[in-house]
């Protein structure tokens, strides 16, 4: 149990400093990210729209478009989303601090319990990765796993570009590969205990002859016949 969570916290360190670096440092984000022409045009007129925070889709498909029952609304919508563009928006009202300190700590935790979840999967299959390798490429596989669930979801079925969830995608397999280099040095089967020795029994006596002498005392003369 000592070895998971330090295991899990150590990995937890090790992803966490990798998102920092991948978003804030490498300038990695910028080969799929593009600023908004017009930004500031566009953000004032999302605030005129008074919307309150959460996902917005253009063309939008309403739910009498979405059972059939309105065929113009289904048809309008047909025509609207093949003509283009789609558009999804991630919209926060508010406002958020570019630095927030309780995202970091959020973000950790995220990590954490990732990372715990991750050890655990790695115990159970113990004692079958005994060697350090193995337990790096179970941790790495793993995360590919998730990977490939979750971010090609966007891609395949909401017509999001490639470009953003490939690169999102090989920053999480590259951090779990990390995280693996970690967690399969920490949480390692245990040392099997030598094989007890079975136990020795006492020698066995070598019975020998009895000797004429032996033989003389211990046996009495037979009477004599009458």
């Amino acid at each position: 149990m000592i070895r998971l969570i330090v295991g899990a916290a150590m990995a937890a360190v090790v992803l966490f400093a990798w998102q920092v670096y991948f978003w804030d440092y490498s300038g990695l984000p910028y080969r799929f990210m593009r600023p908004m022409p017009n930004e500031a045009e566009a953000a004032q007129s999302l605030r005129n729209a008074n919307l309150s925070s959460g996902t917005y889709e253009i063309p939008f498909r309403p739910p009498q478009a979405a059972s059939g029952s309105d065929a113009p609304a289904a048809a309008a919508y047909e025509r609207d989303r093949a003509r283009g563009p789609v558009v999804e928006i991630s919209y926060h009202k508010q406002g958020v601090d570019a630095f927030d300190a309780q995202r970091y700590v959020a973000g950790f935790c995220h990590f954490l319990a990732a990372s715990l979840l991750a050890g655990i999967l790695l115990v159970l299959s113990q004692p079958g990765l005994p060697r350090y390798l193995l337990r790096v490429l179970f941790v790495a596989a793993a995360g590919l796993f998730a990977t490939v669930a979750v971010e090609l979801q966007g891609p395949i079925w909401l017509h999001h570009p490639w470009p953003a969830p490939l690169w999102q995608g090989g920053q999480q397999v590259i951090g779990w590969l990390a995280a693996g280099l970690v967690l399969g040095a920490v949480v390692r089967p245990a040392k099997a205990a030598p094989p007890k020795a079975p136990p020795t029994s006492a020698p066995a006596k070598e019975q020998t002859a009895p000797s004429i002498m032996e033989v003389a005392i211990s046996q009495p003369a037979a009477p004599p016949n009458p």
